[in-house]
């Protein structure tokens, strides 16, 4: 039985108990991500998420890190869109010094401006990492194009911003977004919900505030685009609308989606890399948000055959709206029931989709809940919605020597104004 409380400081706490682990996961969304950046100092939350590990409440760097070692406390942390989030994971024994340590993480960090330098450092290593990374830089790409500002931008923000950002803004940044309106808490595992809520509203006694949610600055620019490289390789990227999260037909597009590209025997690996070589890889994947869906696609091939295996994704992709054989329907129906008690028996996710649910829907999910909506899924259900669905007008985006296309432009670097 999933428990949703509203705290006394106004954070909803969302707590999933779980007998059958000895640990416990935290999931924490805050209203600081990039989306409520001002559009000329886009990178200030990246260099922030650095800073938020370099010591908290009494604690300098070097005992907050300790003390959360002695825990066995694993925690990492980051922004995307309009939420700063960390996350942990540790026994269930150790979870109520855990916790205090995560509150003074979000309601105390020190900040300090001896750690600036490191951080700035770290930010910029992750930008030149990119380079390293083509099919996470032409999706970013994608993004980029076909998502409205500000909710197109990457966590790893613009090299100048980073370079020039001070502790005074972050910790503006800071005050203005890690308050508890607007904000989610969700805990997965051995736990109890009474005994955590009471400890949470005494750790939290005193943390108020709430922030409005960001809004379209402006429209997506979709269309094609190029950056241009050095290389043997082309990388393909495509998005293109879908159902929001919430909508009925959002389970539709998921299953679909995974026959299209969401396996080795999906459409666009059989069609597209086994029986024509095209290219050595090739997926889709669907992402429902709460004001949006995307499907994603990704190729990665040669110059040679970079035009031809993007008219045989869109062939492909089309070729949906015929509908779908039974056995495609039973394998790829098959593969999401796995993936969702996969997921439900890992307390990281558990905690994930607790507060993703709660967000996007305003309501909680048990593995039950998801089960059940695909159970209601038939394949005649699946074939109706492909053939009333919207033909898709994907966004392209290439990284590589030479643009496919006299349509695709130009496009500037991700982490450069």
């Amino acid at each position: 039985m999933i428990e949703t409380r509203t705290l006394d400081c106004g954070l909803t706490l969302l707590v999933e108990p779980i007998s059958s682990v000895a640990s416990c996961s935290i999931h924490w969304l805050v209203p600081a991500g990039n989306a409520y950046e001002n559009s000329d100092r886009i990178g200030v939350s990246t260099v922030l998420s650095e800073m938020l590990f370099r010591g908290a409440g009494s604690r300098d760097s070097r005992k907050l890190s300790n003390d959360m070692d002695k825990l066995g406390l694993e925690r990492d942390g980051g922004v995307s869109g309009p939420h700063a989030w960390l996350m942990g994971s540790v026994l269930a024994q150790y979870l109520d010094p855990a916790l205090e340590l995560l509150t003074d993480v979000i309601c105390a960090p020190s900040l300090p401006s001896e750690a600036l330098p490191a951080c700035k450092s770290l930010s910029q290593q992750a930008i030149e990492s990119l380079a390293d990374e083509p099919q996470q830089e032409v999706m970013l790409h994608v993004r980029r194009r076909h998502r409205a500002e500000p909710f197109n931008r990457s966590g790893y923000g613009y090299t100048d911003v980073i370079e020039s950002v001070s502790t005074e803004e972050l910790t503006d940044f800071w005050k203005a977004g890690f308050v508890p309106g607007n904000s989610f808490l969700g805990l997965a595992g051995a736990v109890d919900a009474d005994s955590v809520a009471k400890r949470l509203d005494s750790l939290l006694a005193g943390w108020s505030g709430n922030r409005a949610e960001p809004e379209v600055l402006k429209p997506a620019i979709a269309g094609h685009g190029h950056l241009s490289r050095d290389s043997s390789q082309v990388h393909l990227g495509m998005g293109w609308n879908a159902p929001r999260a919430g909508e009925d037909d959002a389970i539709l597009e998921r299953i679909a989606t995974r026959i299209l590209g969401g396996s080795t025997s999906g459409r666009l690996f059989t069609e597209v890399r086994q029986r024509r070589s095209l290219c050595y890889s090739v997926s889709a994947v669907y992402r429902a948000r709460r004001d949006e869906g995307l499907v994603s696609l990704y190729a990665g091939t040669t110059p040679e055959r970079a035009a031809e295996t993007l008219e045989v994704c869109r062939q492909e992709i089309e070729r949906m709206s015929a509908g779908v054989e039974q056995e495609e329907f039973d394998r790829a129906m098959i593969g999401l029931r796995g993936g969702t008690v996969f997921n439900g028996e890992r307390t990281q996710a558990r905690a994930a989709a607790l507060v993703g649910d709660q967000y996007s829907l305003g309501r909680v999910r048990t593995m039950e809940d998801r089960l059940g909506e695909l159970d209601e899924i038939t394949l005649e259900g699946l074939n109706e919605y492909l053939a009333r669905r919207v033909s898709p007008v994907p966004t392209v985006v290439t990284v590589g020597p030479e643009p496919i296309g006299a349509d695709f432009e130009e496009e500037t670097p991700l982490c450069h104004p």
